[in-house]
């Protein structure tokens, strides 16, 4: 039977594809009802993954932060996720809170493996999976910190200036 209903996915741009989307639906509800089976159907909007741009632009200030604090772009990679990236998928994405909110319990447990796993979930999370929209708000949180706290004007090179 899961060959039967196999999972569809459809881009909606125009009429024509709102239409075969539906048709789509309609036969498999028909045939669903046969079967006494319900469908479940998941609608989302598409939000485009950090560009290329933006991530250029990213790895450009953690070198021009190494040079001027002499971290590493990759420590500084690590703080900054630590920092801010964190905030941002506990705030947009409930599993990811739940998750945030377990290790935030392991820590007031005074557990001896906080920092292991709290470390392990930081290097694990990675910025591929933002959206354009949450990788601007990351690198303008970047930005500002680099301003206010180490006194480094970041530049925006005139090909990247649209990435933030």
């Amino acid at each position: 039977m899961a060959e039967k209903y196999s999972k569809k996915t459809f881009i909606i741009k125009s009429e024509l594809q709102l239409s075969t989307a539906m048709a789509y639906m309609v036969q498999n509800y028909q045939a669903a009802l046969t079967d006494d089976t319900p469908l479940h159907i998941h609608i989302t909007t598409k939000q485009d993954s950090r560009s290329v741009l933006q991530n250029r632009l990213y790895w450009k200030w953690l070198h021009e932060i190494q040079r001027s604090t002499g971290n590493s772009a990759d420590d500084m990679h690590f703080e900054f996720k630590k920092k801010f990236l964190i905030a941002i998928y506990e705030r947009d994405d409930q599993q990811y809170a739940e998750m945030c909110h377990a290790i935030k319990a392991l820590k007031q447990s005074h557990s001896e493996q906080y920092k292991l796993v709290a470390d392990g979930v930081i290097r694990e999370t990675s910025t591929t999976k933002m959206t354009v929209k949450q990788f601007s708000e990351y690198l303008n949180r970047i930005h500002n910190f680099a301003l206010v706290r180490l006194g480094i004007m970041l530049t925006i090179p005139d090909e990247l200036r649209f990435a933030i």
